[in-house]
């Protein structure tokens, strides 16, 4: 009988397979959902931007917030700024995206927006110091360019017709908060 234990128990032990060996620096964080400031479960908020412009934005479960908000404050203060004028926007950008920023809002000048844009797969895709990208999915295909007495406009560009994929890289400034560097798009990486 005693043999039988002994065979059972060792039978026990050796039945499961190894766990594969992590070195204690290389364990994985905790998960960003332990972590303040992140979002626990993905969310849908709409952002109303005047009567007639939203924004949807589909928030990640376990993102880092601060840094997509680094993303998302700017992509919604930039259709502010088309809507009322206001240059706000300016205060989260820096050198040339300053200046690509400024020339996007000036650009729907004489014209208004209406409809509902969507920013999804928001992803964190890399973090080195205080240096960060960013990176979503945009779906503009909802909102219509219109001109200031409501006619819909023919010089919508054709790129905003289907989701599009834009990346901000950021930079932590002395304050903590995070202002965008530069601007990456490509019209590939969005369903």
């Amino acid at each position: 009988m005693r043999r039988w234990l002994l065979v059972l128990l060792l039978a026990a032990g050796c039945g499961q397979a190894d766990k594969p060996y992590t070195p204690r620096q290389a364990a994985a964080p905790p998960a960003a959902s332990e972590e303040a400031g992140a979002t626990p479960t993905p969310t849908v908020e709409t952002v109303r931007l005047g009567p007639e412009l939203s924004v949807g934005i589909d928030w990640p479960a376990g993102a880092d917030l601060a840094l997509l908000k680094g993303f998302t404050d700017l992509y919604l203060d930039s259709w502010r700024a088309v809507q009322t004028g206001d240059d706000g926007y300016l205060d989260r950008v820096e050198g040339a995206a300053a200046a690509e920023a400024h020339a996007w809002v000036r650009g729907f000048r004489g014209a208004k927006v209406r409809g509902q844009a969507r920013l999804y797969a928001l992803n964190v895709r890399a973090v080195v110091g205080d240096g960060a990208e960013v990176g979503a999915c945009v779906d503009e295909s909802g909102l219509r360019l219109l001109s200031r007495t409501g006619r819909e406009l023919a010089r919508q560009p054709a790129w905003t017709r289907g989701p599009y994929l834009q990346a901000v890289v950021l930079r932590r400034d002395d304050d903590g908060g995070w202002r965008v560097k530069d601007f990456r798009h490509d019209l590939k990486g969005c369903a």
